[in-house]
């Protein structure tokens, strides 16, 4: 097998799936694309290659490209030009003669049921440029970390209750950590080319079912209210969110509460050959509790 290169290896997914393609298989096939390689010496010191490469610097992706037969790309910041970064990726891919780009985007049901503002269409146009491409690819499509429930939620639910414009929406969360490991053990394979996986708990869970479980491991009630995404920007920007920021955090609980989300699948569960982490578990983690 030739090298895999993971691109944005110092942030959260990226560099968990560096390390995740090191514990199947030789940190010397592995090469971690970094914006600031300093930032990138401990996985230097772990024996493994560190290029230079942004996804607005198309030359340095065809440079930091060469040798490469497989990029895991982690898909672009929202309110960014994801597009034309992603366009830039694919396209020194297919310049600098890799095989297969692994691309990850947002779970969704379809391409019309209440897209999220700077990721639905741009996850869809990914996806067509990569089927145009020549390149062999896959999508992994990511549900709503678990992780980041702190973030939507309130890190301070447990003590007070939270509200939620989501309705009886339904979600299928995953953690980031046995996300990067089912896209490590992918990598790891052939025969992906020109699939797509949806990779999530294989549970849905309503946000009064979180609300439920953060109850049983508090030992103590927590209360989940419904309201208004009107009430929940209010809310937010009353406590000094950037408008940008509770409009984006807004557009994923109108999704929610849509229902875009409400599919669950096994297929995470079948790349990892294990069930995932299920709900109090993943709310264990993301609480520190």
């Amino acid at each position: 097998m030739g090298k895999i290169l993971v691109t944005g290896a110092t942030g959260r997914l990226g560099n968990a799936v560096v390390h995740a393609l090191v514990q199947r298989g030789d940190a010397g096939d592995v090469v971690g694309l970094a914006r600031d390689p300093v930032k990138a010496q401990p996985l230097t010191s772990l024996g493994i290659e560190v290029r230079y490469g942004d996804y607005t610097d198309y030359d340095a992706l065809v440079s930091a490209f060469q040798g490469v037969e497989k990029i895991y790309m982690v898909s672009a910041v929202a309110f960014s030009d994801r597009i034309a970064q992603h366009k830039n990726v694919i396209d020194a891919a297919r310049r600098a003669g890799v095989g297969h780009v692994m691309y990850t985007g947002i779970q969704r049901l379809d391409d019309v049921l209440c897209p999220i503002e700077g990721v639905t269409d741009s996850d869809i146009a990914t996806e067509n440029l990569l089927k145009q491409s020549g390149l062999g690819y896959t999508v992994l499509r990511h549900p709503l970390y678990a992780n980041d429930l702190p973030m939507f939620i309130g890190p301070n639910a447990i003590n007070a209750g939270f509200a939620a414009p989501a309705g009886n929406g339904r979600i299928a969360l995953a953690c980031y950590q046995e996300l990067a490991e089912a896209g490590a053990v992918l990598l790891r394979q052939s025969a992906h080319d020109n699939r797509s996986y949806l990779l999530n708990s294989g549970s849905l869970w309503s946000f009064a079912d979180i609300a439920n479980a953060l109850s049983g491991l508090a030992g103590k009630a927590v209360s989940y209210e419904p309201i208004s995404s009107a009430a929940f920007l209010q809310a937010r920007e009353s406590e000094g969110w950037p408008p940008h920021v509770a409009r984006f955090i807004a557009g994923w609980y109108a999704a929610i509460k849509a229902g875009a989300f409400d599919q669950a699948s096994t297929d995470l569960e079948k790349v990892l050959g294990r069930k995932p982490k299920q709900l109090s578990a993943l709310l264990k983690d993301a609480f520190g509790l």
